[in-house]
């Protein structure tokens, strides 16, 4: 692993934040069981910040590293696995809502990777042509 340092920073950073919005928002999570708009509400609002999380996080990591790799995904776990355990352990027995808030977060998990992971690619595209004009100018 060339990039070994960068991929702990990351992971650190995600890890962290991963595990400060569960903590802060694992009391709106009983809401999802209210009928109507309320617990579809807070159901999406809950996928929306992780999703943007996984976003973010492996957009900035793709953009920064140097050559191309696949440990988005690894960063992208470590971004589901914190809000998982703590749905899991915290619950009483599995049941059917905690079925679907972690169906929810493993698909909004997975769509920020697919989409950062694009966004990233063409921002460090963009990033190295910079450079070369920048290089070729000095």
């Amino acid at each position: 692993m060339k990039d070994g340092a960068r991929f702990f920073a990351y992971a650190t950073w995600t890890v962290m934040i991963s595990l400060a919005i569960i903590l802060f928002t694992n009391r709106f999570l009983e809401f999802i069981t209210e009928p109507g708009w309320i617990g579809t509400l807070v159901l999406l609002a809950f996928g929306f910040l992780y999703l943007n999380l996984t976003y973010a996080a492996v957009k900035r990591y793709i953009r920064k590293v140097p050559f191309p790799t696949n440990l988005h995904m690894l960063l992208t776990a470590l971004v589901f696995l914190p809000p998982a355990v703590w749905i899991i352990v915290f619950s009483d027995a599995i049941t059917t809502t905690e079925l679907l808030i972690l169906f929810v977060l493993a698909l909004s998990c997975i769509l920020g990777m697919i989409y950062g992971n694009r966004a990233g690619i063409k921002a460090r595209y963009e990033y190295i042509q910079t450079l070369k004009e920048y290089q070729a100018k000095n």
